[in-house]
């Protein structure tokens, strides 16, 4: 899967260990037999470790720029890689360890709940992780939070140091306490996601999930991934649903922890624009068929970086509330001419993108749906860094309800 670069750096300034893990990624990718392959992902595996330590990412960010530019799947391979060490640290040579998260998806008009988690509720959760998740044999901890999405690790080091500690408690089977005054303040929507975070520990080649677990004398897994998604969401809900009391939710299925948040930032974009399909017509008595939506491309150094969704009413051009849709993984189209990097215009868009929006806009009922050609500029409120959206006109607007809207929100996303 393609994935954004963490910064830009001049290929000019590549370091010697940059170059290294560089060097080793584009080798893994060219491989040509299991054999090898094998060898340059242990190679790279060892030079990546010792900078997952301390706090400086500069040499990995400065590899991960230059594949982005040069080799694509280079690129895949580092960063999967990179993801892999941060998951899964080496501690003990008879446990495999995994750095998971498992996402809600939460809407509200009133504050989606975030920080800690009753003891009594822990203990719930402990049960529905072993009950209908974990394979036989696994062992489990989970940190007592409930995280919002900007207060999980914000870089490989960060993540890695807490995939070590989280490592070490479960090898030791110790339970774990957060300081949670230390997390960034949770910013309140009117929809976003959640996320249990914890580390789970199986005997060495063994099955972590239940849809790993073979069923006897058939070499083949007992229960497949989609009938455990089907009872997690049936019991997760249920036991979820209790800490994030007076929010409607979705569950997404845990995996490891940069798998399940991409999916889950998959997941939150749909869930995004049904909420606030529901949620207007809770604030302003409007149905679906009275709203109007305008979608437009937004560009951020001649790449498209996101679609952002202005809906507005019928007989009115005001924006009363909008969606961002981040573009992620294979929705980003091919990479624009480097001579044209300034132009708003120079990024080929991918097609898909679009269609998916507008079927998803006629699946909650608006059918009203201006798909603007113009590519707007990455734009933001000067007063209170809200997205910026479009109107049918293709003006940029802040999303506004109306005086006498029912709401007690205190910001909408």
């Amino acid at each position: 899967m393609r994935r954004k670069p963490l910064n830009t750096a001049a290929r000019s300034k590549l370091s010697k260990y940059a170059r290294q893990l560089s060097q080793l990624a584009i080798l893994l990718a060219e491989a040509g037999s299991r054999v090898e392959r094998a060898y340059w992902k242990n190679r790279l595996f060892a030079a990546i470790a010792p900078h997952l330590q301390g706090t400086s990412e500069t040499t990995l960010n400065q590899a991960l720029d230059y594949l982005y530019e040069t080799h694509l799947r280079a690129y895949d391979e580092m960063a999967f890689a990179l993801e892999t060490a941060v998951e899964s640290p080496d501690l003990s040579p008879e446990k495999d360890v995994l750095l998971i998260a498992a996402p809600v998806l939460a809407w509200s008009t009133y504050s989606i709940p975030s920080g800690r988690i009753d003891p009594a509720r822990m203990e719930d959760l402990y049960a529905l992780f072993n009950s209908h998740l974990l394979a036989a044999g696994c062992d489990i901890v989970l940190m007592d939070l409930l995280f919002s999405p900007d207060q999980l690790p914000p870089s490989y080091n960060a993540a890695a140091d807490l995939s070590r500690s989280l490592a070490q408690a479960v090898l030791q089977e110790q339970r774990i306490t957060v300081d949670y005054s230390t997390l960034p303040v949770t910013q309140p929507f009117l929809s976003d996601v959640r996320y249990l975070i914890g580390c789970i520990s199986a005997p060495k080649g063994a099955a972590m999930f239940r849809w790993q677990e073979e069923s006897p004398g058939t070499g083949i897994p007992a229960l497949s991934r989609e009938d455990v998604q089907s009872e997690w969401k049936k019991h997760a809900g249920q036991q979820l649903q209790r800490i994030l009391t007076g929010c409607n939710i979705e569950t997404v299925l845990p995996n490891g922890l940069y798998s399940a948040c991409r999916l889950a930032e998959k997941e939150a974009r749909a869930y995004s624009v049904r909420a606030s399909v529901a949620f207007l017509q809770t604030a302003i008595d409007a149905k679906p068929t009275d709203l109007h939506a305008s979608v437009g491309a937004f560009v951020d150094r001649g790449e498209i970086e996101e679609y952002r969704i202005g809906l507005t009413v019928e007989g009115s051009d005001e924006v009363v509330h909008g969606v961002v849709w981040t573009l992620l993984g294979e929705e980003f189209g091919n990479e624009p001419d480097p001579m044209f990097e300034k132009d708003i215009n120079s990024e080929p868009e991918n097609p898909l993108v679009r269609t998916r929006i507008k079927e998803l806009l006629a699946e909650v009922g608006i059918n009203n749906v201006h798909m603007l050609e113009e590519r707007f500029p990455l734009e933001y409120c000067d007063d209170c860094g809200a997205p910026l959206y479009p109107n049918p006109e293709g003006e940029l607007m802040h999303a506004e309800l109306p005086e006498d809207a029912d709401v007690s929100t205190s910001q909408l996303h």
